[in-house]
């Protein structure tokens, strides 16, 4: 079965996971500022251990997580673009994508005013910025954002229908959506036709769910040793399992494919 955690998300009343997950998160930005910990995604790791992005040596910690927001955030090019993470969480992945990627203006976008005041203290770049507010009623005015990245948050929002029709309206006409998150295997289809029926065109639909699980196992030893030294109590084993380490029932989950994870680059056409 899922994960105790994720099978309780999944399955509450919209308005209560949302409100449940903002607590969740509000409450590890309060308690955790540690800046150690500044992403929280699974991660990526390609089955061809030799391809590696070049990373900072003071990165190389993260480059799991990093490499996630890589193989998303470069599937077009963002240079000269103006960018937005919806669900920015701790800033890591919006300061990576700003850093390496080179977008024009780059914001991020989160439900928790803790993880805002966090990522605002901790990530001190040019043109980089982060503001306080809700995926389902983007602070953002019509057409005014040519990418909108969302990787590994859209599973805790009330309505992915509504979100997914925020990122159109505020996306320019040709602008892109690159999305990933995980989802129980049978709610991918629910998933395509929320995509489509707010007007996106597909134009690439992948499976990585062995990648990530390749990351997971590569970084389960740093990850179980880092929880271990930060979290202390009754705590440790759910957010082990939040975590996602190597025999966690989400890793099971993930293995055995009845949680998938997806990475979806999708477009919206010219009027």
């Amino acid at each position: 079965m899922l994960s105790n955690i994720f099978a309780f998300f999944l399955k509450i009343s919209p308005g209560f996971k949302r409100a449940v997950w903002k607590k969740l998160y509000q409450y590890l930005a309060k308690k955790y500022p540690t800046e150690e910990w500044t992403y929280m995604n699974y991660g990526y790791q390609s089955s061809d251990t030799s391809i590696k992005i070049p990373l900072k040596e003071e990165e190389e910690k993260d480059r799991y997580m990093i490499q996630l927001y890589h193989h998303v955030a470069s599937a077009v090019d963002l240079k000269d673009k103006d960018a937005v993470e919806v669900g920015s969480g701790r800033g890591g992945g919006a300061s990576y994508i700003k850093r390496y990627l080179h977008p024009k203006t780059m914001t991020g976008i989160d439900y928790s005013k803790n993880a805002i005041k966090f990522s605002k203290e901790h990530h001190s770049v040019e043109g980089l910025t982060f503001i306080y507010g809700d995926a389902e009623n983007l602070p953002l005015a019509n057409e005014s954002i040519d990418v909108i990245v969302n990787v590994e948050s859209s599973h805790c929002y009330g309505s992915m229908k509504k979100f997914v029709a925020q990122v159109y309206r505020v996306l320019r006409p040709n602008g892109y959506f690159l999305f990933a998150d995980l989802r129980p295997a049978e709610e991918i289809d629910a998933l395509d036709t929320t995509f489509s029926d707010a007007g996106f065109e597909v134009h690439k639909k992948e499976l990585i769910s062995k990648e990530v699980v390749n990351a997971m196992e590569a970084f389960h030893e740093f990850k179980l040793a880092f929880f271990q030294k930060m979290v202390k109590g009754w705590l440790r084993k759910p957010l082990n399992d939040f975590a996602g380490v190597k025999g966690s029932n989400i890793h099971t989950e993930f293995s055995n494919g009845k949680m998938v994870y997806y990475h979806y680059v999708l477009r919206k056409p010219k009027a």
